[in-house]
């Protein structure tokens, strides 16, 4: 295991192409599918809401090992909490994971959140993405409402929430 080693810090302007380009690495080796377009649209797209935190986790070379964009509440779903922060994005480069890079993301992102004031966190998941969803599990991430489609795939999607 790699975590105590992991260095998570604040992300500059020229590291949001960075994030998105491994955002649709990721998510292509998620699937077992090329790069699409559109995931590369949408992530584009939620790097415009307004945030509470972008943090990457920096490897050897100058490397991204993976980012979390944590944006404010009212930019995920309309029946998310109102008070919840958006656990937008979370990524990890497919050769780190399974190393503690995500966790680490994810509790530093949570960590950001709370400490800007919001005493909630919210994010969504595929429901099939059994790695995934044992990771927010594990934070403390339970799971509220109903599933809903993927924007862009229709696969069941389902809100978590930790207070």
């Amino acid at each position: 295991m790699i975590e105590s080693s992991v260095v998570v810090r604040p992300a500059t302007p020229d590291d949001e192409p960075r994030c998105i380009d491994l955002w649709c690495a990721a998510v292509a080796a998620r699937d077992g599918v090329p790069e699409h377009p559109a995931t590369r649209a949408r992530a584009e797209q939620k790097f415009t809401a307004p945030r509470v935190a972008l943090l990457v986790a920096a490897g050897g070379a100058n490397r991204l090992d993976g980012f979390v964009l944590v944006s404010e509440p009212g930019t995920g779903r309309p029946t998310d909490p109102e008070d919840a922060a958006y656990l937008s994005l979370l990524a990890v480069r497919p050769d780190v994971q399974a190393h503690g890079v995500g966790r680490r993301l994810l509790v530093e992102g949570v960590t950001a959140a709370r400490a800007a004031g919001h005493p909630a966190i919210a994010l969504h998941a595929l429901a099939d993405n059994a790695r995934a969803v044992r990771l927010y599990e594990a934070a403390g991430f339970r799971s509220a409402g109903v599933d809903f489609p993927h924007a862009l795939t229709g696969t069941p999607t389902r809100t978590y929430v930790t207070r």
